[in-house]
């Protein structure tokens, strides 16, 4: 037995040391692949991602990174040395070669001089005027728009480095003097807050946990091993990412040093157990009896949290069931692991006895006299402010807003809110007039719906504006008269002339199926507006437009994409996830803790605890009215996995003294005092290692750290008060 220990150790360390280049090198390229995008986390057979991919492929409309700087107007010289310089950066423009990043760039001033010129010839104020909302703002801040290829929108990156390049070495303007946006801009900075949550936070976060585990176990191989263990899952659970074919995205951010903390977790309660039998039995065999009292905690802690985790996979998110999947199985392999090389390593060197008095002891006995003495009292407490909070659950509501996952004072963000404020709002919703090549409708009719359609949307709050084709075509008649139609058939001869100009700048497309019409308008990103509101309303207004004109319904559809339905649909699919993953994995713990216990009333006690802190803390979030975002809303299943390790590890140790003899109540009170400190060190571990977290710019991972913070705190709370209350109160009536 004492051989066959050692040797699992040995063979286990030596599987992890030949693995560990291959995890490491695996970790890197995850990292080198970071790439955000809400629009990819929906799932691909969903319908507003499939119009919106249509809607890109029509129009050839990727992306768009807008470009401006202080004192930039419509005569600014500078738009048009900036368009000329990133064009000859970017190879040219007459025919986008495959590699090119750029399909198009646009600025106000060759636009109103497009305009000004024939074949329209509008006044300066007409011209000014048809751009405003779209090119140039209510003050005449004006701004360039380069379109991103298909290469461009995957190597957002260099595209963002070569406008940098060309407005500080061509136009010799400063980083505080320019001002860029749109969703490439601010996908890249969450690729780059998130990067550096991982490489600059993980370090701290692993310091933390070192100190604690050296202030615990105050063992250098206990804290070696322990540690050793932690850092192999998180590397593995890293380049697993990679390894499965994934990009790195937000939602992995949390994923490493959650399966650390686990670790973690799993080695200090095997060590809490070691030195208990160390202390009652002596050091000769402690490691076998470790072994055999640990085991079954340890793993039915694992197979709870993994249950925890594994409820993510009813998630429509693609990222959530991703993170489900190798979260749980990393923190089943780091049990398997701790469990196969920790005994045979205490066995080889056995740790001498130590003392486990002292004030912990002291403070825990004071609480477990208290708990034991005014049970009724705390469970009644419990129980009420567990019912109080959670009905605020009903008015939790949630955000994937892409601005909303960055610090305000982040630079983009600032950024983003001086071109909002000076030129154009920022987030694109597109509407899609679609007449079939069997359309009976003549290019006037058309032409005269879209002007419909045009001004119905520029017209809905809280749009401000809308460009169309008709932006670039003149004025359409309103009356029958000779000259108005002989405008009407100037009109249609100038279309046809023009028709390949306006496919170019992407509010065109014809095929051999239909003919397709695109009109833009823009909403503004910090004036928190309803977007489901907005997108019915707008919808409406279009559908009014069809229903009052001599239209036939077969021969036009009109469809509203663009990113805000796209993050739209992800918020309503990301509320459903929070409620369907956590009765899910309330339902798959519930039944592994009874079937554990073997005991249905013991089992429904002990998820008490364990529901507690969720219907405490997104209780509070409701009645607080704070949103949940993709971070804080994976914490309900997370939490609750991880809060149940604590319980099975209690309600097994009081179950093995009432089996004893012990009286009821003593068996409560010996629980709190021996497990209390395992209890207390896992939380402070797990919670201070992730709060180091709360430091980062990418706003998911800093609620994701201080929500698993409180959850955890509560979660010591109700363990170590909450459930010993229950528990007296159970045997009392029995």
């Amino acid at each position: 037995m004492r051989l066959t220990l050692f040797r699992r150790s040995l063979i286990a360390l030596g599987l992890m040391l030949v693995l560990a280049p291959l995890v490491v090198i695996g970790a890197g390229r995850s990292l080198e692949a970071m790439f955000n995008s809400p629009v990819m986390w929906i799932p691909p057979d969903s319908e507003d991602r499939r119009q919106f991919f249509q809607f890109v492929n029509d129009f050839r409309t990727h992306d768009v990174i807008l470009v401006s700087w202080q004192g930039c107007t419509v005569d600014d010289p500078r738009l048009d040395q900036f368009v000329a310089a990133l064009s000859h950066a970017d190879g040219g423009h007459a025919n986008v070669h495959p590699e090119a990043l750029f399909d198009r760039v646009l600025s106000s001033r060759s636009s109103v001089a497009a305009l000004q010129s024939p074949p329209l010839e509008l006044s300066r104020e007409r011209a000014i005027e048809r751009l405003r909302g779209s090119l140039i703002g209510p003050r005449d801040v004006s701004c360039a728009i380069a379109v991103l290829t298909a290469n461009g929108a995957v190597r957002r990156d260099s595209a963002i480095n070569m406008i940098r390049s060309v407005l500080q070495n061509d136009l010799e303007l400063s980083a505080d003097e320019y001002h860029l946006g749109g969703t490439p801009v601010i996908g890249q900075a969450i690729d780059d807050a998130s990067v550096d949550s991982m490489l600059w936070l993980s370090l701290p976060s692993t310091a933390v946990i070192v100190l604690l585990c050296c202030l615990f176990l105050r063992s250098w191989r206990m804290i070696l091993l322990v540690l050793g263990v932690g850092f192999f899952g998180e590397q593995l659970a890293l380049s697993l990412v990679h390894f499965t074919g994934r990009n790195m995205n937000a939602v992995f951010v949390v994923m490493s040093p959650l399966v650390f903390v686990l670790s973690a977790s799993t080695g200090i309660h095997l060590c809490n157990y070691y030195r208990d039998e160390v202390n009652a039995h002596g050091v000769d065999g402690a490691a076998e009896r470790m072994l055999n009292i640990g085991w079954k905690p340890c793993l039915l802690s694992a197979t709870t949290t993994a249950a925890g985790l594994l409820s993510l996979l009813v998630s429509e998110i693609s990222a959530v069931r991703q993170f489900a999947l190798i979260s749980a199985g990393c923190v089943l392999l780091t049990t398997l692991l701790m469990l196969l090389t920790l005994p045979g390593v205490l066995q080889r060197w056995p740790q001498a006895r130590r003392d486990r008095s002292g004030w912990t002891g002291t403070l825990l006995a004071a609480l477990a006299s208290v708990v034991v003495r005014r049970r009724s009292l705390v469970a009644v407490a419990g129980l009420s402010i567990m019912t109080l909070a959670a009905l605020g659950l009903t008015r939790l509501r949630t955000t994937v807003e892409v601005f909303d996952l960055l610090t305000a004072d982040h630079p983009v963000i600032q950024d983003h809110r001086w071109l909002e404020s000076e030129v154009v709002p920022l987030i694109p919703v597109e509407t899609v007039v679609r007449f079939d090549a069997a359309s009976s409708l003549t290019l006037f009719d058309r032409l005269r719906l879209i002007r419909e359609i045009h001004a119905s949307a520029a017209s809905q709050p809280p749009a401000r504006g809308a460009t169309s084709a008709l932006t670039f075509l003149p004025s359409l008649p309103t009356s029958n008269s000779l000259r108005a139609s002989l405008r009407r058939s100037v009109i249609t001869k100038r279309f046809q002339r023009d028709r390949v100009r306006l496919a170019e700048l992407g509010y065109l497309r014809e095929t051999a199926d239909a003919q397709l019409w695109r009109i833009t308008t823009r909403v503004p990103a910090f004036e928190h507006v309803d977007a489901s509101a907005y997108l019915s309303d707008l919808a409406a207004a279009h559908q009014a437009v069809i229903d009052q004109g001599s239209v036939d319904r077969l021969d036009v559809a009109v469809t509203v994409t663009g990113v805000m339905p796209v993050i739209e649909s992800a918020q309503q699919m990301l509320l459903r996830d929070l409620i369907g993953s956590f009765f899910t994995a309330m339902l798959v713990i519930g039944v592994v803790i009874i079937v554990a216990l073997g005991s249905l009333r013991l089992g429904l006690v002990a998820m008490i605890p364990n529901v507690f802190p969720i219907c405490v803390l997104f209780g509070l979030m409701g009645w607080l009215d704070q949103p949940l975002d993709i971070g804080v809303m994976m914490t309900a299943s997370v939490a609750l996995g991880i809060a149940v390790d604590d319980t099975v590890h209690f309600l097994l140790y009081c179950r093995r003294e009432t089996a004893s003899g012990t009286p009821p109540a003593d068996a409560v009170a010996k629980t709190i005092k021996h497990c209390g400190s395992a209890i207390t060190q896992t939380t402070i571990v797990c919670g201070l290692g992730l709060l180091v977290f709360a430091l980062s710019d990418f706003e998911p991972t800093r609620r994701f750290a201080w929500m698993m913070f409180l959850l955890l705190t509560a979660a010591l709370v109700a363990d170590l008060m909450l459930l010993p209350a229950l528990l007296c109160r159970r045997h009392a009536k029995t």
